[in-house]
């Protein structure tokens, strides 16, 4: 979860709490086309429902006073004030895609709404939307009615500072910085903000200390030090942290002894952090005392007993020194304590340097928690070892150098006739199926099912594995076997699970008959949102088979019926695949902006128009800004994800970035990110991958890889069998024929 930093909590707070008008007779100010006047006896009753909403809301029955704004919006759609007084109340609800749409509505009609802008923020901050955060209080700043509100402004300034400090953009960043230092030296000022003195002086402070850091980074130390000494002198509390600052000021001018100095003064105050500390060992070894470093840390880590980070840092520079069992101690100590994704990542990084029997210990380790949580028999479980399991799951998440070696260790004891318990097996399925480690997955997730009883809590998940693994193995035999075995055995797990993922296989063994039978049933036991996804999919199925004309048809239906944005957004989705399909370009691309324009940080939106003007050649900045956008909202999305399983990069998105390198002649970057799309799980196997790598190679004159990789694509599209395949296969053949006539580069 994206937290808020108290800059923006702040500015939300103002924003909230100034006084605005809101008029139901308000005339949309720009954007068009806008809706039609609606009739005046449609206006009276609109203007009757928003009061009625009103005094709903006032009474807390929220649901009536949507019910009664929805209405008033419905008869009067170029009314703002029934849009602006839903919009808490759909976030209330937890409704953020609505929330989002009418706030764009109103923002682009009413660019007065300070409210309006408020919620917008505070919206695409929670969801990690941080460029247009950033947009939105750019637009703020620039707004006429912001110009009379110091206050304000202060607040949005300091927030767009250290949010292009985030974005390493320093320039932007001492730009609003300067801002808000002329606002706090305006006359009257601290009577003007209404704050008290001491706020005052410690805002000014911070202000300095932000400049400093700012000045540091263009490595302007001179003005760097000027600032720190003025926030010094205007907050002596401050003083220890700005002790740090001017350590790494003279750290950065090669001042050793002054520096380590200044930090030893910053560390009497026992910070939290391990900045300082880090500081202080760099340090320590550019003045050649390394044999000071692990006593000094060891006497702090005794004084500051419950700094978890401190212990971390100890045990680091024991295993560096060779201190191995000691280095183990410590981080068996914490991991015990307080579990975390850090401790078992040292741990088992650790683990790794004895290759005999380090995946050994690790798997012992999480069998070991798993069956404590997971006791049966009379024995009560550990509840506290969860937390362990979470904490190792995440380290191995991002180790999948140690989760290849931890299943292959599983895969082997198992072969041998070794005993893991069935909630392990599971979980190292699980994790499998998501690093595309096949083998090991498939044996773990059989030998599960095998054990499992019907209506396990574990069911679900072994199916689901399964049924993963073999659809990247394009097994689709197996597919439709263990899912009829699932339907008829299966008391846990979702009936239109088996429906969809049969009628996915059938398809590709080109048994259209059986497939739309599958799909029809998947239907008609599907509710509410499965339902959606499984219409949405028998239009992509009909695609696939190249009935085109029923598909469209289908998904327009579709469009038709469902009227919520996200469900109006899957649907698009769909209907653009099928254009895409078609070759009607226009109309995909139409509906991939559409989806932009409700929401310009749809990752896959953005892939899928960059990808397409990219196999165009038509827009080719514009479409590579498109899927950078897509690789950074991605990035984003792993990073705050708290999934357990293994999440890899996106081979698709990485493919479309290294095709529109390629488009524009950049054939150096285009290899660099076609062969890490070809080393990835999902694009490993992927012949458009190898199609894409293959052209590249091609141009390079580099005529072996080019060969293999032709031949790859074509290996991969006769093993993965979908309709288009054979005319795919022959283009790759044609460009063979002609990389046979090429010179080879010498």
């Amino acid at each position: 979860m994206m937290i808020l930093s108290p800059y923006i909590l702040t500015l939300m707070q103002l924003l909230m709490t100034t006084s605005m008008q809101l008029q139901l007779e308000d005339a949309p100010k720009k954007v068009g086309p806008l809706p039609k006047l609606t009739s005046d006896s449609k206006r009276e009753e609109a203007i009757k429902l928003y009061g009625s909403g009103l005094l709903y809301e006032k009474e807390n029955r929220l649901l009536d006073a949507l019910r009664s704004f929805e209405k008033a919006m419905e008869l009067d759609p170029g009314a703002l004030s029934p849009r602006k007084a839903l919009i808490p109340i759909y976030m209330s609800l937890d409704r953020i895609e609505e929330a989002l749409v009418q706030c764009r509505y109103v923002l682009e009609r009413d660019d007065s709404s300070l409210e309006t802008f408020a919620l917008y923020a505070k919206q695409l901050a929670a969801l990690g939307k941080i460029e247009e955060v950033t947009e939105i209080l750019e637009k703020l700043m620039k707004n006429p009615a912001s110009k009379d509100k110091p206050e304000l402004r202060l607040q949005v300034l300091r927030e767009l500072s250290l949010r292009y400090e985030q974005a390493s953009n320093w320039e932007k960043s001492e730009e609003k910085s300067k801002g808000v230092a002329d606002i706090l030296e305006m006359p009257s000022a601290e009577e003007v903000l209404e704050l008290t003195e001491d706020s005052f002086r410690k805002l000014k402070a911070e202000n300095y200390e932000m400049l400093g850091r700012l000045a540091l980074k263009r490595k302007d130390t001179k003005t760097a030090i000027e600032y720190y000494l003025k926030a010094q002198k205007l907050d002596i509390v401050r003083s220890g942290r700005l002790g740090l600052n001017l350590a790494q000021v003279y750290a950065s001018e090669g001042k050793n002894e002054e520096a380590l100095l200044r930090v030893d003064e910053f560390l009497q105050t026992q910070p939290l952090g391990t900045e300082a500390y880090e500081l202080k060992i760099s340090l320590q070894k550019k003045m050649g005392k390394n044999k000071d470093v692990v006593p000094e840390i060891e006497l702090a880590s005794s004084r500051d007993n419950h700094n978890n980070s401190l212990k971390l840092i100890l045990a680091r520079e024991l295993r560096i020194n060779g201190q191995i069992p000691r280095a183990e101690a410590i981080y068996e100590e914490i991991a015990n304590q307080a579990p975390s994704t850090e401790v078992y990542h040292a741990l088992f990084d650790l683990y790794r340097e004895n290759k005999e029997s380090g995946a050994s210990r690790a798997l012992a380790r999480l069998e070991s928690s798993i069956q404590a949580v997971s006791r049966k028999g009379g024995i009560p479980p550990d509840p506290s070892q969860a937390m362990q399991v979470k904490a190792m799951l995440l380290a191995l998440k991002k180790d999948p150098e140690m989760l290849r070696k931890i299943l292959d260790q599983a895969y082997n004891q198992l072969v041998k006739g070794g005993k893991i318990g069935l909630e392990t097996k599971v979980a190292l399925g699980t994790l499998a199926s998501r690093a595309s480690e096949l083998k090991a997955g498939e044996k773990l997730l059989l030998v599960s099912l095998s054990e499992s009883t019907p209506n396990s809590a574990t069911e679900s998940e072994v199916y689901s594995g399964l049924l993963r693994i073999y659809r990247m193995a394009h097994k689709y035999q197996e597919i439709i076997s263990i899912c009829k075995e699932g339907l008829d055995k299966a008391k846990n797990t979702s009936r239109v699970l088996f429906h969809v993922e049969m009628a996915g296989a059938y398809t590709h063994l080109e048994k259209d008959i059986e497939a739309l039978a599958a799909i029809d049933l998947a239907i008609n036991e599907s509710q509410d949102r499965e339902k959606l996804f499984s219409k949405r999919y028998r239009a992509s199925l009909l695609a696939q088979m190249g009935r085109f004309q029923d598909a469209e048809k289908e998904a327009l239906t579709l469009l038709r019926d469902y009227d919520q944005p996200n469900e109006v957004r899957d649907i698009r989705y769909t209907l653009s695949s099928i254009y895409s399909g078609m070759k009607n370009h226009e109309k995909s691309e139409a509906l991939l902006k559409q989806i932009l324009e409700a929401d310009p940080a749809d990752a896959t939106a953005n892939n899928d128009l960059g990808y397409q003007w990219a196999d165009r050649s038509h827009n080719l900045a514009e479409a590579e800004k498109l899927i950078l956008k897509a690789l950074d909202l991605d990035q984003k999305l792993r990073d705050t994800s708290n999934r357990l399983t293994f999440e890899a990069e996106n081979a698709a998105y990485i493919d479309s970035l290294g095709w529109v390198m390629f488009r524009q002649g950049k054939l150096k970057e285009a290899r660099q990110e076609l062969e890490k799309a070809s080393n990835l799980p999902e694009g490993s196997d992927d012949p458009v991958v190898w199609d894409h790598l293959g052209d590249v190679y091609f141009s390079l004159k580099e005529k072996q890889k080019s060969l293999e990789s032709y031949l790859k694509a074509i290996n991969l599209y006769q093993v993965v069998r979908t309709r288009r395949d054979a005319e795919r296969v022959k283009d790759i053949k044609q460009k063979i024929e002609l990389l046979e006539l090429e010179p080879s580069k010498k």
